[in-house]
């Protein structure tokens, strides 16, 4: 019943959003893959094109935001914070939109590493803002 619902939502949108979803859905599990298998050595040329600009439309991050959170929570597989980065950097790359991608990493009460990934775009967080806290930046790319 759960996924019927989730089904009447998304035909419920406009096209426009629903292909904004698909594009995040099938990029996320691109990034997936590129993540399970590919270094982040190898993986930081990509990464590093289409560096931050200044200005990107406010508009067009809150579609990619939503649509790669909405994906994110309804794929079948685990779409954490570095997959959700990957894809909105394409996504924002696609559309002329350069964005800065962003790693970090603290340690918990009992000493485990914590890592994360954020991406920022106009000085705006488009994803990876819920687990920021406290984290220590380690690299930035573009």
């Amino acid at each position: 019943m759960k996924q019927w619902c989730k089904l009447k939502t998304f035909l419920g949108k406009n096209s426009a959003e629903r292909w904004l979803i698909c594009e995040a859905i099938m990029l996320l599990g691109f990034a997936r893959i590129i993540v399970l298998t590919v270094p982040i050595r190898l993986m930081a040329p990509w990464i590093s094109r289409s560096p931050e600009t200044e200005s990107c439309d406010e508009a067009l991050l809150v579609r990619v935001r939503k649509a790669v959170t909405t994906a994110a929570r309804n794929v079948p597989w685990n779409a954490v914070c570095l997959p959700q980065a990957l894809a909105a950097k394409a996504m924002l790359a696609r559309r002329g939109c350069g964005a800065a991608f962003h790693l970090g990493a603290t340690r918990d009460a009992e000493g485990k590493l914590n890592a994360h990934a954020w991406l920022v775009a106009g000085g705006t967080i488009v994803v990876g803002a819920a687990g920021m806290d406290g984290m220590s930046p380690l690299a930035r790319f573009g």
